[in-house]
């Protein structure tokens, strides 16, 4: 996988760990990529049902990853990770009709929506799932939300180059404009910002440190 994702013109990677994964193990999967010449980004994925969960794991591994997501269960879940800043990514299951994006998530919505696009429509994938997940599209670009795009792939048959995924993007009914920054830049800004707020001169938002040159 590591191989074809070079080839296909990624330089960098979110690596979804599991939250239990020995440090040596996570390095040594993250030297797999860094071989190929692909830096990777520590993600983890939270899957939860209820607000008590969210909030007590978002507590315990905000620090621990560059990058955290929360796929929404129900619209209570969907409602406090659309708000939290701790947020990074919130995304959906387009088979599970309980609950999809709507117009309030989108206003509440601080982090980046993601679309799965190549796990989502690779092999039977429904035609209802396909407006589903157009719809959610419509309300993100009516939103102007920031999107991340992303194939989801967990084998090297499902890797796309971000050409590809992009063209996907627009299919469901994303913008141009939307497509190429989900692909690229709102994913590197996101990550980049978690990295400043993690530094020792960060304090709060639009706030840090300053240490005084040595004359």
């Amino acid at each position: 996988m590591a191989e074809l994702l070079h080839l296909a013109g990624f330089s960098t990677i979110a690596l979804t760990i599991p939250t239990g994964l020995m440090r040596d193990r996570v390095l040594e999967v993250r030297r797999l990529f860094e071989d190929e010449g692909i830096e990777t980004i520590l993600r983890v994925d939270l899957s939860v049902n209820t607000r008590t969960d969210l909030l007590r794991l978002l507590r315990r591994f905000r620090n621990a990853f560059d990058l955290v997501a929360v796929k929404c269960m129900n619209q209570t879940v969907a409602s406090v990770a659309c708000r939290d800043r701790r947020v990074d990514v919130v995304f959906f299951d387009p088979r599970n009709c309980r609950v999809n994006f709507v117009h309030p998530l989108a206003s509440l919505l601080s982090g980046a929506l993601e679309f799965n696009l190549i796990s989502t429509f690779l092999g039977e994938a429904k035609s209802e799932i396909f407006f589903r997940v157009a719809k959610e599209a419509a309300i993100a670009r009516e939103h102007r939300s920031k999107v991340i795009l992303s194939s989801g792939c967990m084998s090297p048959a499902m890797v796309r180059s971000p050409l590809q995924i992009a063209a996907i993007a627009t299919a469901i009914g994303l913008s141009s404009d939307q497509s190429r920054r989900g692909v690229q830049e709102t994913p590197i800004s996101i990550v980049m910002s978690n990295q400043e707020r993690r530094s020792r001169e960060y304090v709060e938002e639009g706030v840090k440190l300053v240490t005084p040159k040595a004359r």
